[in-house]
């Protein structure tokens, strides 16, 4: 079985709006409507749960109501860290063998073929990411001053990470940790193994104020709502 945890648990106030980022207009509809039809596109018989804040919940009823094909399978509260919010995913989802995406609510613009990549690399070797060259030069600071990184040997990570479902259970059945960054962080620190697979530039994660200009821009030269 195919499942998708969208990821939506934060409040948005980077972006210095009264409504979530997830929420904003984006082409008209609400940023994660893009997201969500990006998957059942790729995966239409996906089982599909919704991590969102406590206080969004209202919200997210209210637009699924004027849009019921948006509905998912459920939805459940974010946590303190994404860690958490994602735990409370998995523990939400059927129990049994399967195949499971993280994705970022707030990445709108990921291709229908990366989703496919990153399920299919997963289910040969357990666990796919997907990544993108660094496009910019990159230092490393420390205490002791500064260095140029190569950034021919740099990958920017992506969302979405699709996992075994059981073996990522297993993976989140542990204390919180600050490096836990992200889901493969996660799978790693459990011993295992990620398959890095070919991103996407398109894949803008939108955060702020300026990244929601990149994606209307973005949705314009496409010409497409």
């Amino acid at each position: 079985m195919n499942h998708l945890i969208l990821v939506a648990g934060g409040t948005g106030t980077r972006m210095h709006r009264s409504v979530a980022k997830q929420f904003l207009p984006l082409g008209g509809r609400p940023v994660i409507f893009h997201t969500l039809e990006r998957f059942r596109e790729a995966l239409p018989d996906l089982h599909v749960v919704l991590v969102l804040h406590e206080s969004l919940h209202a919200t997210w009823e209210e637009l699924v109501s004027q849009v019921p094909e948006m509905a998912v399978d459920a939805v459940v509260t974010g946590g303190a860290e994404r860690f958490h919010s994602v735990r409370n995913g998995l523990d939400a989802l059927p129990a049994g063998p399967g195949w499971v995406a993280v994705h970022d609510a707030v990445r709108p613009f990921v291709e229908v073929a990366t989703i496919r990549r990153c399920f299919e690399a997963a289910r040969k070797d357990g666990a796919a990411i997907p990544v993108v060259p660094v496009k910019d030069t990159i230092r490393r600071m420390d205490v002791a001053g500064n260095a140029p990184l190569d950034r021919a040997t740099l990958r920017a990570v992506q969302t979405p990470q699709v996992f075994d479902v059981e073996a990522l259970r297993r993976a989140y059945d542990v204390e919180y940790a600050p490096v836990f960054t992200d889901d493969a962080s996660v799978w790693e620190a459990q011993g295992g193994k990620v398959e890095l697979v070919e991103g996407d530039l398109h894949n803008l994660k939108i955060t702020t104020p300026e990244d929601l200009l990149s994606a209307e821009a973005f949705l314009n030269l496409r010409g497409t709502t």
